[in-house]
């Protein structure tokens, strides 16, 4: 089989981006790294705003996980006049007040990983809707970890909005709206 060593993505009207082919672990994936790229967050935001307000689902606050999509949920906070967002974070810090942990499969990390979130931000999620942002959605490993956090603090995920979806096409997980730019091949093992 072969594969070409890139493909390009409309992340809006305006920008392409060209996605490399390389190795992750023991699979290949076509690598989209929004870390440090202020222009492709913008526009993958401006983007992703449209179609979650075409969506017309009300929701309080985004949720994300670190680190690749932060520039993303910063840019459609913005979007959305927003003044908080959260962050699970990957390790837990000296400021953090018995923080909620549980554990991640990610294709695109070696191992399991754990997130983490304070108990001093429980409250940004406690009882409310939840737009759940990520970079990219593969194999869903990342999105159950959000699911099980929403089951530790008791928020509710209506809405999953991200670059892109990589392998299957998406347009919901667990019955709840997923929102992409655009879907990428995930080319595996091959």
């Amino acid at each position: 089989m072969s594969l070409s060593k890139t493909i390009d993505i409309k992340l809006s009207d305006s920008l392409t981006a060209t996605l490399p082919l390389v190795k992750s672990g023991d699979i290949w994936i076509y690598s989209f790294d929004l870390l440090g790229k202020a222009k492709y967050n913008r526009a993958a935001a401006e983007t992703l705003a449209g179609l979650i307000r075409a969506a017309e689902i009300d929701f309080d606050i985004f949720l994300t996980a670190e680190t690749k999509s932060i520039g993303l949920v910063d840019n459609l906070a913005r979007h959305f006049e927003h003044d908080d967002y959260v962050i699970l974070r990957k390790s837990v810090k000296g400021y953090m007040i018995n923080p909620a942990s549980i554990e991640v499969t990610s294709i695109t990390t070696a191992g399991v990983q754990r997130l983490h979130l304070g108990e001093e931000n429980f409250h940004l999620l406690r009882n409310r809707r939840v737009c759940i942002v990520d970079d990219v959605i593969s194999t869903g490993g990342t999105l159950e970890a959000f699911y099980k956090m929403a089951g530790i603090i008791g928020f509710e995920i209506v809405l999953i909005a991200c670059a892109l979806t990589e392998g299957h096409p998406r347009t919901e997980y667990r019955n709840t709206p997923l929102l992409s730019i655009a879907n990428i091949p995930l080319p595996g093992g091959w």
